[in-house]
């Protein structure tokens, strides 16, 4: 008894984390396969622009498409989301409970509020930046090689336009908005905080006890959060895939594209592409969550040591 105590506190100890990183990589899998089509015409459609007349909405969007590229077109530029944003997420989910968790313990309590995952999404989002702009810059010039005569893959991408611009040009233009957008998942870890706990008080499951939402309210938080997450930051996101497909010298930063869009096509510029988004937002966001609670709900839990 005496020998296998400290090995079994030891497991406790780093097992939650491994468990929170390794269920993020599994969400990250679930949401770029069942977004990656509508992210496709959505980053067409903002690096196009609404004045452009290579397409006249989504609908028109996705035709052309189709007739030109086949159904391999929507699924330009997923090599590389598919591979890395399983990474992402894990990152971004375990630093995001471990950084919740800080906060309650700080606090001296034993459960997270709303607040506690919207202040830890400001922090964990600003970090993650780091690691999704270059994979950000690499899909959308995907996405936008129309005739795939640019570039043979992502490696291919990410190599040409790294020995082009170098990485602040490269890899990393664009960066300024992907911070903003990823600090606003504090609409987003805090909408499903809000609408976990909202559906749980309705249909009446216990939280604060452990008990868990049926998967199916589980969907339903994690897609509304998802649409609350794009509410809080379509601008940027505008921007920011203008900035990445856009030719060298188009914009001169974050501000200086937002002012040329306004100038150009006006407030409804900063919209484009929405409905494609919106359309993919719940779908996308409730597999993202539906993975990571399918991984939590597998996985051994929390007091579980292999020794």
């Amino acid at each position: 008894m005496e020998d296998s105590a400290p090995r079994h506190v030891g497991g406790a100890v780093w097992w939650p984390r491994v468990r929170n990183f390794l269920a993020g990589y599994n969400s990250g899998i679930f949401l770029v396969l069942a977004g990656h089509p509508f992210d496709t015409i959505k980053v067409r459609l903002q690096a196009e622009g609404t004045l452009s007349t290579r397409f006249r909405g989504p609908v028109h969007c996705v035709r052309e498409t189709l007739a030109h590229e086949g159904v391999r077109g929507l699924y330009k530029g997923m090599a590389a989301p598919l591979f890395l944003t399983g990474g992402i997420n894990s990152v971004l989910f375990g630093t995001q409970y471990s950084v919740v968790q800080h906060i309650v313990q700080l606090d001296g309590r034993k459960v997270a509020r709303t607040t506690d995952h919207m202040k830890g999404a400001l922090v964990t989002g600003a970090g993650i930046s780091v690691l999704v702009t270059p994979m950000e810059r690499v899909k959308a010039l995907l996405q936008v090689d129309y005739t795939k005569s640019r570039y043979r893959g992502p490696v291919d991408c990410a190599l040409k336009i790294t020995r082009q611009h170098g990485l602040q040009r490269g890899l990393y233009r664009g960066w300024f908005p992907v911070v903003i957008s990823r600090m606003s998942n504090y609409a987003y870890f805090g909408g499903q905080a809000f609408f976990s706990g909202s559906i749980a008080a309705f249909v009446g499951v216990n939280l604060e006890a452990g008990d868990k939402l049926p998967v199916g309210y589980s969907l339903v938080s994690g897609g509304l959060a998802g649409c609350t997450y794009w509410l809080s930051c379509y601008p940027f996101d505008v921007v920011k895939n203008r900035m990445m497909a856009a030719e060298e010298g188009t914009y001169r930063g974050m501000v200086d594209c937002f002012r040329q869009i306004l100038r150009a096509e006006g407030a409804r510029g900063l919209l484009a592409g929405f409905s494609p988004c919106m359309l993919r937002a719940f779908p996308a966001n409730a597999a993202a969550f539906f993975g990571f609670e399918l991984a939590i709900r597998t996985l051994p839990r929390d007091d579980w040591s292999p020794l």
